[in-house]
């Protein structure tokens, strides 16, 4: 039995999705690895951070670690890691 058009339009352009989906996320892994690299770079050809600096970063670093966290333990519940 033949699909409706429909449904195979919707199939397929989920199945786009997806893909594009993980193309962005390969992307932003991509740019979150050359930042991080700049970021220790600069950490350690500049002097020490100001209190401002400090808060700034360690404020930013709880966040990275709180979603790390959260979908690390997604994954590990869905069996993946």
């Amino acid at each position: 039995m033949a699909l409706p058009v429909e449904t195979v339009s919707v199939q397929t352009a989920s199945k786009r999705s997806e893909g594009e989906d993980k193309y962005k996320r390969e992307d932003a892994l991509r740019a979150f690895g050359k930042r991080t690299l700049a970021l220790c770079k600069e950490l350690h050809q500049y002097g020490p951070l100001d209190e401002v600096e400090f808060q700034f970063m360690d404020t930013h670093f709880q966040v990275l670690e709180m979603a790390y966290l959260r979908w690390k333990r997604k994954q590990k519940a869905l069996g993946i890691h």
